[in-house]
């Protein structure tokens, strides 16, 4: 993103928003409420276009292309929504198969084991036949997942994965962001409010405030003297980051 600015009637969202997610890496969108952080994944996405300024995905500028263009880069990437948005009178399988089924020709065997594989990789065995409404609120957002990367994207966009959660469930969810990351390369962007789990996994961390951004390592926002950085983070925010920090650095020792 290079000086996007983007503004909702009378409400300016962005004025200047510049920043850059490397390939490959976990960042994290914080911010207050009405800051932006899920426009901003749809903007990564091409859902939502910004007034003015660049957004490039992929080193690919997305101003200026049409629908049809648009929807070329979007196969590239995975979108998990808040609500997961599966489809309740559809099965697993037909919910994780949509996507085969609707930008591919894949045969229905061959989608049934792309989506048997995929579930296997998100740690779901034998829900083929379930129905949503038959999951447990965990199961739901594995699934989710699963349709997010039957494709085999190259970017993997997430809007609040921990969102109603139990802590067990927050902690599956957290470690299979991470596998994904490093098992199949993904570049991933989250949003989120459970900052310790954000944190844990964070590869950059970018704080939408003031219609602007301040980006960093976790290290570098934990040792930030920015007003706009150690107010957002608190102290407890802070401390927990220079604990990271420092489990990080006798992990890299030993």
């Amino acid at each position: 993103m290079r000086d996007v600015r983007l503004a909702f009637g009378r409400r300016v969202v962005y004025d200047g928003l510049s920043c850059s997610l490397a390939r490959g890496g976990i960042h994290l969108l914080l911010g207050g409420s009405g800051t932006g952080k899920s426009t901003l994944l749809r903007m990564i996405g091409g859902l939502q276009r910004p007034d003015s300024g660049e957004v490039r995905v992929a080193g690919q500028l997305l101003t200026g292309l049409s629908e049809r263009e648009l929807g070329g880069i979007r196969k590239g990437i995975g979108m998990l929504f808040q609500s997961g948005a599966l489809l309740d009178s559809m099965t697993v399988l037909e919910n994780v198969g949509l996507p085969l089924r609707e930008h591919t020709h894949q045969s229905p065997a061959e989608i049934r084991e792309r989506v048997t594989n995929v579930l296997h990789a998100v740690g779901l065995e034998d829900v083929l036949a379930l129905l949503p409404r038959e999951l447990s609120g965990g199961m739901l957002r594995r699934v989710a997942f699963a349709r997010a990367i039957v494709m085999q994207p190259e970017i993997l966009l997430c809007d609040e994965p921990f969102s109603g959660l139990d802590p067990l469930n927050v902690t599956r969810i957290e470690q299979l962001l991470v596998r994904l990351n490093r098992e199949l390369g993904l570049t991933i962007v989250v949003t989120s409010h459970h900052m310790a789990s954000s944190l844990r996994m964070a590869d950059q961390m970018i704080l939408l405030r003031d219609h602007r951004c301040v980006a960093g390592t976790p290290e570098e926002l934990a040792s930030s003297d920015d007003e706009r950085v150690t107010e957002f983070l608190g102290d407890d925010g802070r401390a927990y980051l220079a604990f990271l920090h420092e489990s990080r650095a006798a992990g890299g020792k030993s």
